[in-house]
């Protein structure tokens, strides 16, 4: 039975010693906590796993990151786990990334946050301790780039 490597993927310092210590068969990848689709790509070729395309619980938006991720991979022998919008109780696209008998058909979405009321924002908002984290860390960033 193939061991995955997932969590020891995404949290790790060195996201190359599971391979290092042949630790793992395959590796799971999420876009986001990767640093986007091409990050998550030089990371694959680099550990040198097989890679299985898995979600954080994204919006159709993240998920269609992570389908174009599983897209521009040379060899995907694995299911991705990308179904889980039907997880969510709405998203912020009005045509939702929802698999149909274990598949996706990618879209582009017809409707983006922009159209979305008010009050469907505030059900999504953040609680304000971590929309305080976040500003902090969009500072760090631009900090960096000035």
């Amino acid at each position: 039975m193939p061991i995955a490597a997932d969590e020891s993927i995404r949290k790790a310092e060195d996201p190359f010693l599971v391979a290092k210590l042949e630790a793992a068969d395959l590796m799971v990848v999420k876009v986001a906590p990767l640093g986007g689709v091409r990050s998550a790509l030089d990371i694959v070729a680099q550990v040198g796993l097989p890679a299985v395309v898995s979600s954080a619980i994204d919006t159709s938006v993240g998920l269609a990151a992570g389908v174009a991720l599983a897209a521009a991979l040379p060899d995907l022998p694995y299911a991705c786990g990308l179904g889980t919008a039907a997880l969510l109780d709405g998203d912020v696209v009005a045509n939702s990334l929802l698999p149909t008998e274990g598949s996706l058909t990618l879209e582009r979405a017809t409707h983006a946050i922009h159209n979305v009321s008010q009050g469907d924002v505030e059900q999504w908002r953040a609680e304000p301790a971590r929309e305080d984290w976040w500003k902090s860390r969009l500072e760090r960033c631009v900090a960096l780039i000035t």
